[in-house]
């Protein structure tokens, strides 16, 4: 344990959807959209910064009426058989990460910030010269903009409203380990991939030149040997979160995730391919280059 830590915790098990809550989610970017950000970002030679909302969920406002039982310790005397009503969310209420969504998108509009049509997660404010970007992934908001003043105003005016972790300059984020130069922004996932050979036990491995056998054919109707399909699942999951960053593995993932309901022994030696490949390749990665007179075209 690295520390002690406690928090009072709803049980929302118990609730009902329609009676206690009605929506339950949190505001989540598409990861193509943080690649675009970044992107956007490199090409402009823009830094990215992160910060961290602190216990962000216990910030909703609460719209239903929701009880609970007072907290063992604080029961007031004379009053126990009374109940708390929360004007707050706790963490465990089904709607405590909607509440958050509704409370920091109204924040940020307060701002002057304005939301994407295309990625609700996205909020820019200004244009041009003065454009300041929002990409938010729950309680995690990844910055950048054209000027460093407008960026550093920004986060005193979030200090000001939420506890905030000021995390500085990106460097980590979901898994993707992130470094900014003056060439461009990197982005790899070599701790993880490295995880992922050591979970399908090819540690020390030796490498092979391609993720996949040239022309290899496999089908769902195979009569080899099953294998255990849990532990299949679990790695071709891991590797399909690996193509974030691995687009030269796509094709060849996508292929062996067809067999997840049934696979057997062809279909596993087809994954311990790719997981030779990503062994000697583990530190591969997108570099996305500073262009300034780079542009986007619509293709019709």
């Amino acid at each position: 344990m690295i520390k002690h830590k406690e928090r009072l915790v709803a049980r929302g098990f118990v609730q009902q959807e329609g009676v206690d809550f009605d929506d339950a989610f949190a505001p989540v970017a598409r990861m193509e959209s943080v690649r675009l950000l970044l992107a956007l970002a490199a090409q402009e030679g823009w830094r990215v910064h992160h910060m961290d909302v602190k216990s962000a969920f216990l910030n909703g406002d609460l719209k239903e009426e929701v009880y609970v039982h007072q907290p063992s310790g604080f029961v007031i005397p004379g009053k126990e058989n009374k109940v708390l009503r929360l004007h707050k969310a706790l963490y465990g209420l089904r709607q405590a990460p909607r509440g958050w969504d509704t409370k920091l998108d109204s924040t940020l509009k307060q701002m002057g910030f304005q939301q994407s049509p295309h990625e609700a997660a996205v909020y820019r404010r200004g244009k041009g010269g003065n454009a300041l970007l929002v990409g938010v992934y729950v309680d995690d908001l990844v910055i950048t903009g054209a000027k460093e003043a407008e960026v550093e105003s920004f986060k005193e005016e979030m200090k000001a409203t939420f506890q905030m972790s000021d995390l500085g300059l990106l460097s980590f984020y979901l898994g993707i380990e992130v470094h900014q130069d003056s060439s461009g922004i990197s982005l790899r996932q070599t701790v993880y991939a490295k995880c992922i050979v050591e979970l399908g036990g090819l540690t020390g491995c030796n490498p092979a030149h391609t993720p996949m056998e040239e022309r290899l054919k496999l089908s769902r109707d195979s009569t080899a040997k099953e294998v255990d399909a849990m532990r299949y699942r679990r790695i071709v999951g891991r590797l399909r979160y690996l193509i974030h960053t691995r687009p030269d593995l796509a094709f060849t993932v996508g292929y062996v995730s067809r067999f997840m309901q049934r696979p057997t022994t062809e279909h596993e030696q087809a994954v311990k391919r790719i997981l030779r490949y990503v062994a000697g390749t583990s530190d591969y990665g997108l570099h996305y280059l500073r262009c300034p007179d780079a542009a986007l075209h619509r293709v019709q």
